[in-house]
């Protein structure tokens, strides 16, 4: 009964470690994020799914840097500037996520997509396909 009890509360302590992580970048749900990328001007649409996913279907006007590519991902992160901001998305949220943290770690200003593509399709929104 005893291990009983301190598995249960070890069970408890890590799952609500996994919720305490800290986010990265400005997390905005699919009508915030939408209402973000059509009135700023000077924003940077990213996508940092792989390739593949890329082909398959994105939003209109993003531009592909694949975040598991780490090389190349931080080498354009480098080049980046620091005026204008970057909205990010993957397909559910973690990658862009990785992608937010090497990007603040550059300083550069993020807003990403919560839940990523999927729910930006889930909610009926356009995408393009190549």
């Amino acid at each position: 009964m005893k291990y009983l009890l301190i598995t249960l509360v070890a069970v408890i302590a890590v799952c609500c470690a996994c919720k305490a992580q800290k986010k990265y970048g400005k997390v905005v749900a699919v009508k915030e994020y939408a209402a973000a990328i059509s009135a700023d001007t000077t924003g940077v649409l990213i996508d940092v799914r792989t390739p593949e996913e890329y082909a398959e279907g994105h939003l209109a006007g993003a531009r592909l840097l694949n975040v598991l590519d780490k090389s190349a991902f931080e080498e354009a992160v480098k080049m980046l500037t620091a005026g204008p901001t970057y909205y990010i998305y993957c397909r559910s949220g973690r990658r862009s996520q990785t992608a937010a943290a090497i990007m603040e770690r550059h300083g550069l200003q993020v807003v990403d997509l919560e839940g990523g593509y999927k729910a930006w399709t889930a909610a009926g929104m356009e995408v393009k396909k190549d």
